[in-house]
């Protein structure tokens, strides 16, 4: 193998501790997604601490400052209003609640935790009323872009292009309860789970890291309970992702039933802790499988150079050219990326080396091992996970 998970660790730190994750770009996120920047690049630091023991550039000092970010109530944005709930803003908190929980987890700082018990209770539990009437219709007006914006007010709630990114703030929660045990979480967690099973996801074309990361927040909360209702929960949205969004090289569909448009390697990661659990938790060789196909073709293909992370072409059976669509996401997945390589390396045994055997599946996908074998535009083959940290001007590679 070219690269190793040792690599693209190191990779990753370093784009985290440059331009966009300083201080300053901390404490000034995106307004229209509150919370969202600030608790990804948290939620990252913390991840790469927990594989390499040492802090990126900004992290100590935006906790020292993290009282800059707050509103009288303890979280990010607006205050809550009941009329018009913000489901970017319970998103991007969620985020924010969850880098908070897993920064309490490694430091034990309380002021922290309280943070915590304000963000949960003054906007996640202020708003579990709302979840009730949440719209389980289509969004027919605007297809979205990339980053995902508001666009739409229905029964109470401000809706956003990326379908049901309501559900993202769960996972948040899900680390809270995890931690504290508290009953108002438990019963956010129960009640979440009806409306989210509610969703006909294939068909309101629901955004699938949205999706998979409700998925995480309900195996999460499985474990924290046994109840294993939430474990067929989480399994059931993965078999719906795998079947209907995962694309040809183990990246995604943004959203389910739109396959020309572009993966998220947000969802990716989603997906690569999922199969981890899931592996571990039943044993089952098809996770251990998935895990590593996942992690060689995925994942590794969607870092660049700079040591961020970007979309991709969707290869599908529309479709059977591999390119880069966007070269770097950074106001989401070069962030999100970073918990992908901490549950790689939590697990680095299954990642030493994906080669093997040469086969053709029934797809026409040629394979050394776990890892795709490509091709290029002079006819030249390639393990697909040797074109990781590729370049600005990317060549077109075909999978099958």
């Amino acid at each position: 193998m070219k690269y190793t998970l040792s690599d693209h660790i190191e990779k990753s730190f370093d784009r985290l501790s440059r331009k966009d994750y300083l201080i300053n770009d901390l404490l000034n996120g995106d307004r229209n997604w509150p919370g969202d920047w600030e608790g990804r690049a948290l939620l990252a630091f913390c991840s790469l601490y927990s594989c390499l023991g040492k802090k990126a550039t900004a992290m100590d000092e935006f906790i020292a400052r993290i009282d800059e970010i707050l509103n009288e109530d303890g979280f990010v944005g607006e205050r809550f209003n009941p009329d018009a709930v913000n489901e970017q803003q319970l998103s991007g908190n969620g985020w924010f609640l969850s880098s908070l929980c897993e920064y309490y987890k490694l430091f034990k700082n309380e002021k922290i935790l309280t943070i915590a018990k304000k963000v949960f209770t003054n906007l996640f539990y202020a708003a579990l009323p709302a979840y009730d009437v949440y719209p389980l219709e289509p969004r027919e007006k605007e297809d979205g872009g990339v980053g995902g914006h508001n666009f739409e007010r229905k029964n109470g709630w401000i809706l956003s292009t990326d379908v049901g990114c309501a559900f993202i703030g769960v996972d948040g929660v899900s680390r809270y309860f995890e931690l504290t045990k508290d009953e108002k979480a438990k019963e956010f967690m129960e009640k979440t789970a009806e409306k989210f099973c509610e969703i006909d996801k294939m068909k309101v074309k629901a955004q699938t890291h949205a999706t998979l990361t409700a998925s995480r927040a309900y195996f999460r909360f499985f474990k924290a309970t046994g109840n294993k209702k939430y474990f067929d929960i989480a399994k059931d949205h993965f078999e719906l992702y795998i079947k209907e969004g995962m694309t040809y090289t183990y990246e995604n569909f943004n959203w389910f039933n739109r396959r020309d448009t572009w993966t998220e390697p947000c969802a990716v990661t989603d997906s690569l802790i999922l199969a981890l659990w899931f592996y571990n938790e039943t044993g089952d060789e098809y996770y251990k499988t998935l895990s590593r196909r996942i992690w060689f073709n995925g994942l590794s293909y969607c870092h660049r150079d700079n040591g961020g992370a970007g979309p991709n072409s969707c290869v599908s059976e529309i479709n059977s050219s591999l390119k880069i669509f966007m070269y770097e996401a950074q106001f989401c997945c070069t962030m999100r990326y970073a918990e992908g390589l901490k549950f790689a390396y939590e697990n680095k045994e299954l990642f030493e080396n994906g080669e093997g055997e040469i086969i053709t599946d029934e797809i026409g996908r040629k394979f050394s091992g776990d890892c795709l074998i490509v091709t290029d535009e002079e006819g030249c083959e390639h393990l697909l996970p040797d074109l990781a940290f590729n370049p600005k001007d990317g060549k077109i590679y075909k999978v099958y």
